[in-house]
């Protein structure tokens, strides 16, 4: 039998199996037993040195006791050589604690499901999976093992192999776990802005999310930030299978970091433990996590705006620039969001409107994007002139975070819901504070059609019409 024998005991975790035993059972031991409405799906388990992420790692384990999974999927990363997923060539995988048979079955759908799934001893020299399996030994008893790595750089491809990998384990009890890291090597402060905000986009759910939030955490050009995770393919992949598999909503266990362990706050490792759980009864929804802000949060928004418009005008024409983007105190102004900016004089139903600039795609963090659109709806909004420095005293600024936008037919518009109308080319929006204006569905609809796209008013209702909708959060 080809067996993948321990190559990082002594490393990463005690080498005698008594030590080794003493030492998991201690760190399940001192978990926090979880509080769960639901099942169990998939889980996110970080994979440095015991004494370093032991104790994040445990509170997963601990979670996984007594619920009879027979099937562990452990996808582990740093294999960056080729890109895809790939298997192991072994029959079994040793630890000190004993061998762990490979589920040849599982193995086999997934490679009938991905014929591109490649088998790779050289991908499968890493630690990352290795260091997962004593407590996977302690935590579950006698299982089957499915241990894949992956270096997939795309939501598409993650999609794909996680489609795959649901396919492979459907009608097992099986649990899916993604071994992977957050942020290397940054200092201690930025690893607490970026690795909260890396933990609330896996939990969304939401692949493509999770893609351009470490994408954008990355271009902050943050000092020492080598990657925001160091296995995105496997949360990637996990997150999508789990999704197929019925999993609904996310729990996060832990966010913590090397410094806790090693004091050294120059350079630091963040580690991550999450749940993807399927509810009990009907799905839990999902989204963004800029529409849960507080309303502290909120406040501190509005005070950005207006600091950034503040500056731009205070400052000469010479040095008006764009400026690069940035991480925020706030973790969570440091993910993806959708984010219109409103400067109003008075009332702006009464005629106070300023200007109004925005997207309803999340292409860049809360935080950026507050800072930019305050600045383009004062001075860039055609409909007004800009606004000036003296004018600033008397203007008030507004934010607008929108949620993702949804199709919907002509007889789903109700007040309340943030309206985007399309056709032939032309598209216009109105902010679900406009129903505060136009409080009928009709006159609502004819005026967006009629002011916003240059459409008939009856537009909307045509076939052939595209009618989005989406809901906000606004702070004045």
């Amino acid at each position: 039998m080809k067996v993948r024998s321990p190559a990082w005991a002594g490393q990463f975790y005690p080498e005698p199996p008594k030590a080794l035993l003493e030492r998991v059972d201690a760190l399940l031991k001192g978990a926090p037993e979880p509080k769960l409405d639901g099942e169990i799906v998939a889980a996110l388990a970080p994979h440095a040195g015991y004494d370093y992420s032991g104790r994040a790692a445990a509170r997963v384990y601990k979670a996984l006791r007594g619920r009879g999974f027979d099937l562990a999927v452990v996808i582990g990363t740093h294999y960056i050589h080729e890109e895809g997923l790939f298997l192991a060539p072994y029959e079994a995988y040793r630890t000190p604690l004993g061998d762990l048979p490979v589920a040849g079955d599982a193995a086999a759908k997934l490679k009938a499901a991905a014929p591109d799934a490649a088998v790779s001893a050289e991908a499968h020299a890493d630690h990352s999976i290795e260091v997962q399996l004593p407590f996977l030994q302690r935590a579950l008893g006698k299982f089957e093992l499915l241990p894949l790595v992956a270096n997939i750089r795309t939501p598409e491809e993650a999609e794909r192999f996680g489609g795959a990998l649901a396919a492979a384990v459907s009608g097992r009890r099986a649990v899916l776990i993604a071994s992977s890291d957050l942020s290397h090597f940054p200092d201690i402060e930025t690893a607490r802005k970026a690795d909260p905000a890396s933990l609330d986009a896996f939990l969304t759910l939401d692949v493509r999310y999770l893609y351009l939030s470490d994408r954008l955490i990355l271009e902050s050009g943050a000092p020492g930030l080598r990657c925001a995770w160091c296995g995105l393919g496997a949360a990637g992949a996990v997150l999508c299978a789990a999704r197929k598999l019925g999993a609904d909503r996310g729990e996060l266990l832990d966010c913590a970091n090397s410094f806790d362990a090693s004091g050294d706050a120059g350079r630091t490792v963040g580690y991550g433990a999450a749940l993807l759980v399927r509810s009990k009864g009907p799905p839990a929804p999902r989204a963004w996590p800029a529409l849960d802000l507080s309303a502290e949060e909120g406040r501190e928004l509005v005070a950005l705006a207006a600091g950034s418009l503040e500056e731009r005008l205070a400052s000469s024409s010479a040095r008006r620039r764009e400026s690069g983007s940035r991480l925020f105190d706030r973790p969570r102004f440091n993910l993806p969001a959708a984010v219109f900016v409103t400067w109003e004089e008075g009332d702006w139903k009464g005629g106070g409107l300023r200007g109004c600039i925005g997207t309803v795609e999340a292409r860049q963090t809360l935080g950026n994007a507050v800072l930019r659109y305050a600045v383009a709806s004062a001075m860039e909004d055609p409909r007004f002139a800009p606004v000036t420095l003296e004018e600033l005293p008397k203007l008030k600024a507004e934010v607008t975070v929108l949620s993702p936008l949804r199709d919907i037919r002509p007889e789903e518009v109700a007040p309340g819901l943030g309206i985007q109308v399309g056709r032939g080319g032309r598209e216009g929006l109105f902010l679900p504070q406009v129903w505060e204006k136009f409080p009928d569905v009709e006159e609502f609809m004819s005026v967006l059609c009629r002011h916003k796209a240059g459409l008939p008013s009856g537009a909307w209702r045509q076939p052939g019409t595209g009618l989005r909708a989406f809901t906000a959060r606004c702070f004045r």
